[in-house]
């Protein structure tokens, strides 16, 4: 099973006025990478290119998504901490936390997504071909997402923990060997 993407959330525990703010990272740090501004709420910046990407709200909320692995998010919240000491940003009561990783697993095989649907029961996953290619299953025994595709790919979503993901994974695999025998 491999991570692909990791976000994390916090707060700076202030109101931050953010085109002084975005004019300020751009003459510190030199041109700021997609500085995409939505209205006077939030805006959305990379500190590098490629990098992962920063949403900062006017309340002081902020994310980082984008990190791909668990110690490239805390780098990325590191430098994020950085910038602000750097502008010398008075931060109140900075708080941070990794909230989700999004994992990837291969079932080694192909999955028919209308009879999985129905195996896994109708309350639990969702299968609209149309709407998105790919079946979304949520097992009642974990708390996380499974978007499992045809070719037999499945994104696991809503844990910071590989082990559920597994588990989780590991009870598809299950409820697919039972479908198979029947």
């Amino acid at each position: 099973m491999e991570i692909v993407s990791t976000m994390g959330t916090g707060s700076l525990g202030r109101e931050l006025d953010l085109e002084p703010f975005v004019s300020d990272l751009q003459s510190q740090l030199g041109e700021v990478v997609n500085a995409n501004f939505r209205g006077d709420a939030m805006v959305t910046v990379r500190l590098e290119e490629d990098g992962p990407a920063y949403t900062i709200y006017r309340t002081g909320s902020f994310q980082i998504r984008g990190a791909e692995t668990e110690e490239d998010l805390v780098s990325a919240e590191e430098r994020f901490r950085e910038a602000l000491n750097e502008l010398e940003i008075e931060v109140g009561n900075y708080q941070f936390e990794h909230v989700t990783s999004v994992f990837m697993e291969t079932l080694d095989q192909r999955v028919d997504l209308e009879t999985t649907m129905i195996a896994l029961g109708l309350e639990n996953a969702e299968y609209e071909p149309e709407q998105f290619p790919g079946l979304i299953y949520r097992p009642l025994s974990f708390k996380v997402t499974l978007l499992v595709f045809a070719s037999g790919k499945i994104i696991i979503g809503g844990t910071t923990d590989r082990n559920q993901a597994l588990d989780a994974v590991n009870h598809l695999r299950e409820q697919l060997s039972t479908t198979e025998r029947v």
